[in-house]
């Protein structure tokens, strides 16, 4: 990267992005005129979000992305939801609001805006931002059933006339290079939030077009602030000091390489692979998986009495399913693969903003492509670099990828057992328990959703869980004088946390010859 020439060039990068009459930032217009000047009568939002979906990979007001159906697992399905916006964590702070304010004028006004018009429009940008995150639905609702809603096209028209879904949908999915994403009033799309959309005409509606547009190329412009030169970086730091309590810059050379690294997942976990992961730790997490799922069945068998015996037997069946995918996808070691997946590239080092674009729009068109195809069930697609593991409740697997298996989390043959079963195997059995938690039971172990436990069954997890969910409210952090508030994931976390510490301990003692039997606390 040339960063001399990234601070000669400032600004201009995102200029000429900001010319394009679908990108064009009202606010903007009124200090630079001339192609910057937005018209109302020439603007559409549904377009102005599909293209920046496409070649931004950036998701205003409507998120629309290519996965698994729920119910039927095997194939991929077009999804819409809500995106939530930056105002959601922030618009009950007032001390975050008005970094958020300032940061937005400011940035206005270094691209060309006078100063009065980014105060007064940006407030108002602010004000529907935080109208928007006041409809969005609660996390807490946001649970597998209500999030899935099948509609045809001409049937989500009906519902919802005021916007246009066959023109949106088809300017994001189709693309001449596949003609099989040609798409018609009679596609099925998942509507994961109908009210949110409901609410959200509404809002539109009765906001200025001015301001809708303002906010939605804030976003964008949010987005990438990050690209430019370093007068936009300070600039963004002085945000995240207040916001996240970051005291300085990250390097431009960490950025370029953790944004590689995500973006360019296949090629950078084929350079790690190769250079720091020994194919034995396959052999070890084999055995270990192997060692945690027979403790948890154990556990299911011999110490589930809450559980009907129908319930158990399907349980136990879904554990036996589970897939355990180990190091990395085994295509990233085939060149042609990987040559053939980055073909569309063309890096340029003179142009650090033109190779981010290249890059989002490339990871915009990654999960669209699989539209029409079948869903490859025992193939996964982690980024094989990535410090993390993960349950996929639509393919019943585990995954952990090559990043995760190394030290402290993973420990070779010349350790104790005890050390791996310690850390890598309770992340195994944290992994494999999402499989029956408060989301994870909802699906069977084909991936569908289905309601396969009985509703006896259900009320003794959901009492179980309530009396852990009490045990953490009473948690009282002193310094910040509040109690512990278990919302959001906590049952779905809390529960794996606790599982899978008791199931290393089972399966550390009976890989050692003693019998045992953990007693409930």
């Amino acid at each position: 990267i040339n960063e001399s020439l990234l601070e000669e060039v400032d600004a201009q990068p995102v200029l000429r992005t900001l010319q394009q009459p679908d990108f064009r930032w009202p606010v903007l217009g009124d200090g630079l005129g001339g192609d910057f000047r937005w018209s109302e009568q020439d603007w559409n939002l549904l377009r102005t979000l599909a293209r920046l979906r496409n070649q931004h990979s950036k998701s205003v007001l409507i998120r629309i992305f290519v996965s698994p159906d729920d119910k039927n697992s095997s194939k991929y399905i077009i999804k819409v939801d809500a995106q939530l916006s930056v105002a959601d964590a922030f618009c009950v702070c007032a001390q975050y609001r008005a970094a958020l304010l300032s940061l937005m004028v400011d940035t206005a006004v270094m691209l060309g805006a006078p100063q009065k018009a980014a105060r007064v429009q940006m407030e108002k940008a602010l004000d529907f931002e935080t109208k928007l995150a006041h409809i969005i639905i609660p996390y807490e609702n946001r649970t597998s059933e209500n999030m899935y809603n099948r509609y045809t096209l001409s049937r989500l028209q009906r519902q919802l006339p005021q916007l246009d879904w066959l023109f949106f949908v088809k300017s994001v999915v189709e693309s001449d290079s596949d003609p099989s994403r040609v798409t018609s009033s009679s596609e099925p799309v998942i509507v994961r939030a109908p009210q949110y959309f409901r609410d959200l005409v509404k809002l539109i509606n009765a906001t200025d077009p001015r301001t809708v547009a303002n906010y939605v190329q804030w976003r964008a412009v949010f987005s990438k602030l990050t690209t430019l030169s370093r007068r936009f970086l300070y600039r963004y730091l002085d945000y995240a000091r207040v916001t996240t309590g970051t005291t300085s810059l990250t390097p431009r050379w960490d950025k370029c390489i953790n944004y590689i690294e995500n973006a360019l997942v296949y090629a950078t976990g084929r350079l790690f692979v190769d250079n720091y992961f020994q194919e034995d730790k396959k052999h070890m997490m084999d055995e270990l998986i192997d060692g945690v799922r027979r403790a948890f069945i154990d556990m299911l068998q011999k110490e589930n009495d809450w559980m009907d015996e129908a319930t158990k037997t399907r349980a136990i069946e879904k554990a036996h399913a589970v897939l355990a995918k180990v190091g990395y996808p085994e295509f990233i070691r085939n060149d042609t693969y990987l040559n053939e997946d980055l073909k569309e590239l063309d890096f340029n080092e003179n142009d650090y903003y033109g190779n981010v674009l290249q890059t989002l729009k490339f990871i915009a068109q990654a999960d669209v492509a699989w539209l029409r195809k079948t869903v490859p069930r025992t193939e996964w697609f982690t980024n094989p670099t990535t410090v993390n593991a993960f349950y996929s409740s639509s393919t019943n697997q585990i995954r952990f990828p090559a990043g995760e298996l190394q030290k402290p989390f993973f420990w070779g043959k010349e350790y104790p057992r005890s050390l791996s079963y310690g850390a890598i195997g309770v992340i195994v059995g944290h992994e494999l328990t999402h499989g029956f938690d408060n989301n994870g039971r909802k699906y069977d172990k084909d991936g569908n959703l289905e309601q396969w436990w009985s509703n006896s069954s259900v009320t003794a997890f959901t009492d179980k869980t309530q009396c852990m969910v009490e045990q953490y409210n009473d948690y009282y952090w002193e310094e910040a004088g509040l109690n512990v508030r278990t919302v959001c994931n906590f049952w779905s976390q809390q529960n794996s946390q606790v599982t899978h510490i008791k199931l290393c301990i089972m399966k550390l003692m009976l890989s050692v010859g003693i019998k045992c039997r953990i007693k409930e606390v």
